[in-house]
């Protein structure tokens, strides 16, 4: 690794990188990170199926939310805590079981903060040693490094927000790189293994398939994944699994937006969207490359749902990599994340914008969100459709500009 940074001449600059997210680590909190590891700390008191658990004990537990994710997030989580408990103290418990809204003051909650936080620093800073895997110039390869390390997007979504997905997105990046270098069946074990984490890693699966070169390694990768996640969940498998991971509002939400067309049925806006994308590129015959059509997809699964500000790590490193290999779209491309970014920050939900400095100060929390304050001059849904109205016009023109077929 230093060989690299040496190479690249970036050493003092990844230590900067590395300095500015042990500084943001400790005093930004969100309430998810608290959520699933209060879920995942029943781990080591010896629950298994922390789906049946969370059900059978709803009345009796402190935060009653479903688990949402799959169960390599549950172990990964939960054998964390069982590892780092020696330096989380005794208090660490309490904290995490205690629903009211004075736990934010208690004393310890900055090393909490920054102690379940290390596995994502430890994840996001081995994203940019893959990104720089996907290009031959030198040039290129220093670009993308720094980029992902000091765009404020990835900062904000990691350490401020405290996004899990870091650790399904490096795998799944992993995945992408034993793609395009044709190991198709490591390159589906990773992608299996990512989705076991959370599942939106599937949506790249028909998009891959497209770049396949024939019906065998087509059927051996969805093959590959399919058995590694039901591997994964087979144990889990019940009625609290499928309802709470599985078929969650969070899960199939991509089927949410639709057009109403009479007798209680509707076309699914992003369905449609999706699936025109997959013929156009089994149609297709240019000079596309796979991640073409990994961003085309996420751009129209965000620009047609309501969505979680989280989620948009998916995209960023497919962001990054556009930045440097297509700059003639980067206008557009900042400026669809930007208005992606803006959209969440309009919810009527406290945790998007100012309680997120509740762990410094929990007088922070007495402040008007922007959604009050936006709500004296216009109606804030109004707004937040506008702009997702503008972004989906940005992304069907990013998309058609890098995908369209080229003149021979």
């Amino acid at each position: 690794m230093l060989a690299i940074l040496k190479k690249l001449d970036i050493v003092k600059l990844f230590l900067f990188a590395i300095l500015i997210r042990l500084m943001l680590m400790p005093f930004f909190f969100h309430p998810d990170i608290k959520t699933y590891n209060y879920q995942s700390s029943f781990l080591k008191e010896g629950v298994f199926n922390i789906y049946i658990y969370l059900i059978d004990n709803r009345e009796k537990l402190t935060l009653k939310e479903e688990f949402v994710y799959f169960p390599l997030t549950y172990f990964f989580l939960g054998g964390y805590q069982i590892l780092s408990t020696p330096f989380l103290g005794n208090n660490f418990s309490d904290w995490l079981s205690d629903g009211s809204a004075g736990a934010i003051d208690k004393v310890g909650v900055f090393r909490y903060l920054f102690i379940l936080k290390i596995p994502y620093l430890i994840f996001d800073l081995a994203i940019p040693f893959l990104l720089i895997k996907l290009f031959n110039d030198f040039k290129l390869k220093r670009q993308v490094f720094i980029l992902w390390l000091f765009n404020p997007f990835s900062l904000g979504l990691i350490y401020i927000f405290s996004n899990v997905d870091i650790i399904p997105l490096f795998f799944s990046l992993i995945s992408l790189l034993l793609f395009i270098n044709k190991r198709i069946i490591l390159s589906g074990l990773f992608l299996g293994l990512a989705a076991s984490f959370k599942a939106y890693p599937l949506i790249f699966v028909p998009f891959m398939f497209i770049f396949l070169g024939n019906t065998k390694e087509r059927l051996k990768f969805v093959t590959i994944i399919v058995s590694t996640v039901l591997l994964c969940i087979l144990f889990f498998w019940s009625n609290e699994f499928i309802h709470s991971a599985l078929i969650s509002s969070l899960t199939t939400r991509i089927a949410f937006p639709n057009i109403p067309i009479g007798f209680g049925e509707s076309l699914m806006v992003g369905i449609i969207s999706l699936l025109i994308l997959f013929l156009t590129g089994l149609i297709n015959k240019n000079v596309s490359k796979v991640w073409d059509y990994l961003l085309a997809a996420l751009l129209l699964i965000f620009s047609t749902i309501h969505y979680h500000i989280q989620w948009l790590l998916w995209i960023m490193p497919f962001v990054v990599i556009f930045h440097i290999l297509k700059p003639r779209l980067n206008k557009l491309l900042w400026s669809w994340l930007f208005l992606a970014f803006l959209i969440p920050l309009l919810y009527n939900d406290k945790s998007m914008t100012i309680s997120l400095f509740s762990a410094i100060s929990s007088l922070y929390n007495l402040l008007p969100t922007p959604f009050l304050v936006v709500g004296r001059l216009y109606d804030p849904y109004l707004m937040q459709g506008l702009i997702h109205s503008i972004m989906f016009s940005l992304a069907i023109v990013i998309i058609w500009l890098s995908i369209r077929p080229t003149k021979q």
